[in-house]
């Protein structure tokens, strides 16, 4: 699916290194993902120091602004008037559990219709990618990640 780049002794050496922001790698790299492509951008221009926050910047920002569109028009499709409600879903997974906890009978028949189950994609997807960033791996999704790295290669100046 992705590719693991790891090396022995890099774990703990992100897990414990400062970024410009004065937050640990790992930490940071979470962040990155908490409002997907929002805190992927501004991640992406704010740190300077870390290239593993940079790359899990731009690979949040570049996975979850493509992932929220196509999944939302793919969505539209069964019912048009429908696409900003699919869209803020998509773009923010934090409010999947929101909309069970609020309204759990509306959320049970989007379930059932099939609507809402494309959007179980990013939302386990974005609680993988933070679980990643948490323990300092640097996963990279196929398309995304590929492209990620390049950005910020090209980006990139220590």
């Amino acid at each position: 699916m992705g590719d693991l780049i790891l090396k022995v002794g890099q774990e703990s050496e992100i897990l414990s290194s400062k970024t410009s922001l004065g937050l640990r790698e790992n930490i940071e790299g979470c962040l990155c993902y908490t409002l997907t492509w929002l805190t992927g951008l501004v991640f992406f221009v704010l740190e300077t120091k870390s290239r593993f926050v940079r790359f899990h910047a731009m690979q949040s920002f570049l996975t979850f602004a493509v992932l929220s569109m196509l999944i939302s028009i793919l969505q539209t499709s069964f019912g048009v008037d429908r696409f900003i409600d699919y869209f803020l879903i998509n773009l923010n997974p934090l409010l999947l559990p929101y909309l069970f906890l609020h309204n759990p009978v509306m959320f049970y028949s989007q379930l059932l219709d099939g609507l809402l189950v494309l959007s179980l994609i990013p939302f386990l997807l974005w609680l993988f990618l933070i679980y990643a960033a948490y323990r300092g791996i640097r996963y990279r999704l196929p398309l995304t990640g590929d492209l990620a790295e390049k950005i910020v290669g090209d980006v990139y100046k220590p």
